[in-house]
């Protein structure tokens, strides 16, 4: 309290003094002085640079970062222009309107206003709002402004004073609306300005392709004392000159609900705002939250082509969605992108880079430029994002330097690297990456997936609709996987677990659900066609490489009690012990992990709380046949409500 006293205190004195200073020296030096504190306020309120820039980003995605940087620029010269022209204001005559403000159709006023009830003038904070209905008063309309009152109590008084002086009369927001009603029925003009966020109580206009809360305050005073409704807008033109631009007052259907005449003027106010801004894209207020309370939010996935670390950043991406619906009923829009480096070196650079970027990096991204192919980046460098996922070392860096062009959060699956963890907003990280749980980091027991019933459900359609000869639930699952760089699949191991599940399908009459990946080779693949393809048991064979279905996996899930996995994909495996079935690995000392501490601390960790049981290659008809003839309890993993319940707080 006592800081705003004193910030108040002072910055009364320095408007006073300014405002000698200002109306003492000429109109184009004084406006010029405006520009470069246009400029300076870039870096004293970084902060809302940070808001204008990723707002033009949003809604302007066919424009270069440069320009949208250039227009940001821009925008804060010509607020700084409006600074000067208010500590002017008390200079200003009708000679000076005369000379230099231009008014366009002003039929429409004269017109309304001899309906003998009042005028309800929306505007916008566009161009020099202050100025309009001042301009109005000196003309010699009886102009009234709703305005909002400022946090400083002095130098509210100070601008209502200045406003005061040409005529112009304020109406404090939080005043009884009575106030408004009796100047509108005593035929005066209430400017009211339509562009400010209006939380849960406004109604959600489309406004730059995003639901913008918009206020119906002004529609409903227009209803209840049958005032016009009169748009106009101030541009200005060549520095100092103005255009005040007046439009056809918005037509309210008698024979239509009030709701439904409120909705019909707000989108006809905001898509002709729009236009406006559109045409002078510069002199509107790009840097207050107008989206603050939109339910729709977007989200990019950046992809490393691996096809387990694009399912864990999808798995989030729903979750986020599910938190995001439950909370604020979002509307969110989940795009991918394919991330490609030109080379591992760039990989590596482009991380390194990502430390010694900043935010006032926003609109510059030629780090992207130089380190990704030019596919990446001319898919990368015009999308607008609230949210960044990314899953693996990798991306971590490129996710970070999004977050900061896009004004983002930003959560990472798996631990990011060398990158300094506290850089991003959300770390969900499996135990056995070591990370400790804290801060911005989330451990959960393996890798975030996708599996659910509805998943579950929708997989079983699928693989139905795929032919009749899909039975009943109850069978074997068999998912192969492959090589990686990590790891290779050997021959005699898959040899030894198709002989396991063609005895136990045969002894206990189970049908198999088989699918490889694309990761699979040649030769396993061969042995997986010789085993199964003429096996009657087997309802299922699906060789990713020649022809995958999506939604596969989830479907083999559903229609199996016990599935077998190789032991290369946490993923996967994660998958498999959320689903509620029985999951075997199998492992050998044939099947070579060459990160053997990582994978064994996964596996041992899972195996010690329940979720699967490992089992070598020629163990897998014992190990099955004891789960069927046992039927021990079998724990589920439930990561998904942890990660859920963080999101809560994070979203």
């Amino acid at each position: 309290m006592k800081k705003d006293y004193w910030i108040d205190s002072v910055g009364f004195a320095a408007v006073k003094i300014l405002g000698i200073f200002f109306r003492n020296i000429p109109l184009g030096l004084s406006l010029w002085i405006g520009r470069r504190i246009g400029d300076l306020s870039i870096f004293v309120n970084s902060k809302r640079w940070r808001i204008a820039y990723t707002n033009l980003k949003a809604a302007f995605p066919e424009k270069e970062p440069c320009e949208i940087k250039l227009i940001t620029r821009r925008s804060f010269q010509n607020l700084g222009m409006n600074l000067i022209e208010v500590f002017r204001i008390p200079k200003l005559n009708l000679a000076y309107i005369d000379r230099f403000i231009k008014f366009e159709n002003l039929e429409f006023l004269n017109n309304s206003l001899a309906s003998k009830k009042g005028l309800v003038l929306l505007t916008a904070h566009f161009g020099n709002w202050e100025l309009s209905s001042i301009f109005g008063s000196l003309k010699g309309y009886k102009v009234c402004v709703f305005a909002r009152e400022q946090k400083y109590s002095r130098l509210n008084e100070l601008l209502n004073k200045y406003r005061a002086l040409t005529g112009c009369i304020v109406i404090q927001k939080g005043i009884s609306t009575r106030e408004v009603l009796k100047r509108l029925k005593k035929n005066e003009i209430v400017g009211m300005l339509l562009d400010q966020d209006a939380g849960e109580s406004g109604e959600f206009i489309d406004f730059f392709g995003r639901p913008a809360s918009t206020p119906l305050g002004p529609i409903s005073f227009a209803m209840k004392t049958g005032s016009k409704i009169v748009p106009a807008f101030i541009i200005r033109d060549k520095g100092f000159r103005h255009i005040i631009e007046i439009e056809r007052p918005i037509e309210l259907d008698p024979a239509k609900t009030k709701e439904e005449n409120i909705r019909i003027a707000l989108i006809e106010f905001n898509n002709l705002l729009e236009s406006y801004i559109r045409r002078y894209p510069e002199q509107w207020l790009w840097a207050h939250k107008r989206w603050k309370s939109s339910p729709q939010r977007s989200i990019l996935v950046l992809s490393d082509q691996k096809a387990g670390h694009l399912n864990q950043s999808m798995a989030v991406a729903e979750m986020v969605e599910e938190t995001l619906s439950s909370r604020l009923k979002a509307k969110t829009l989940v795009s991918i992108v394919e991330v490609r480096f030109k080379n591992r070196l760039s990989r590596f650079l482009l991380n390194t880079f990502s430390l010694i970027s900043m935010r006032g990096c926003q609109g510059c991204l030629i780090c992207l430029k130089k380190f990704l192919t030019k596919e990446s980046y001319r898919n990368l460098k015009n999308r607008y994002a609230d949210i960044i996922i990314s899953c693996g070392s990798s991306l971590a860096g490129l996710n970070l330097i999004l977050k900061r062009e896009n004004n983002a959060k930003s959560i990472v699956v798996m631990n990011p690297g060398f990158l300094p963890k506290r850089l991003f907003n959300l770390i969900i990280s499996p135990r056995h990456d070591g990370l400790k749980e804290g801060g911005n980091i989330l451990i959960t027991e393996g890798a975030p997936n996708r599996i659910r019933d509805e998943a579950i459900k929708k997989g079983i359609e699928i693989l139905e609709g795929h032919g009749s000869w899909v039975m009943g639930h109850g069978g074997i699952g068999l998912l192969v996987g492959g090589d990686t760089k990590d790891f290779r699949l050997l021959r005699r191991d898959v040899e030894a677990v198709s002989e396991g599940v063609l005895r136990i399908s045969e002894e206990y009459n189970r049908d198999i659900f088989i699918t490889t990946s694309r990761r699979t080779s040649k030769e396993i693949e061969e042995v997986i066609k010789k085993k199964f393809s003429s096996f009657t048991h087997c309802k299922l064979l699906i060789i990713a490489n020649d022809k995958n279905i999506e939604g596969a996996v989830p479907g083999i899930f559903g229609l199996s009690e016990v599935v077998i996995l190789s032991p290369e994909s946490i993923s996967m495996i994660s998958e498999a012990a959320s689903s509620g079935r029985y999951a075997v690995v199998f492992m050998a000392q044939g099947s070579r992990l060459k990160a053997q501490g990582k994978y064994e601390r996964f596996l041992r960790n899972f195996e010690d709380k329940g979720y699967i049981r490992i089992a070598r290659p020629d163990e897998i008809y014992g190990a099955v046949k004891q789960i069927l003839k046992e039927r021990p309890k079998n724990e589920v993993l439930n990561d998904r409500a942890k990660i859920i319940e963080r999101l809560k707080g994070f979203v």
